[in-house]
């Protein structure tokens, strides 16, 4: 298996970021400018639409708080698999932040 695109601080700035929308997704603390949250809506449109698998790991993953083993057995791939594709999707995501 391949190493995943993304660096361990990558990967961290990804989750701070992803944190803030699941306390908004979760409790409705809302965090960002109004400009923020229409730039993150378009970013997740945008990977959803070049990288749908990965978007929908990220988005039950990290918002709907489902296991990736749990994933793994749905799809009949292993748990590292899924890893990979959700750390890869975590590059996409920051890739696309980023372009701004």
């Amino acid at each position: 298996m391949s190493k995943a695109l993304i660096t361990d601080k990558e990967y961290r700035r990804f989750e701070d970021i992803i944190f803030k929308v699941w306390r908004v997704y979760e409790f409705g603390e809302n965090e960002f400018t109004q400009a923020e949250t229409e730039h993150i809506n378009k970013v997740f449109e945008q990977l959803n639409a070049e990288h749908p698998r990965e978007c929908k790991i990220i988005v039950r993953h990290h918002l709907k708080r489902v296991y990736y083993t749990t994933m793994a057995r749905e799809q009949g791939v292993s748990e590292g698999y899924i890893r990979k594709l959700a750390k890869n999707g975590a590059y996409y995501f920051l890739q696309l932040y980023d372009k701004k």
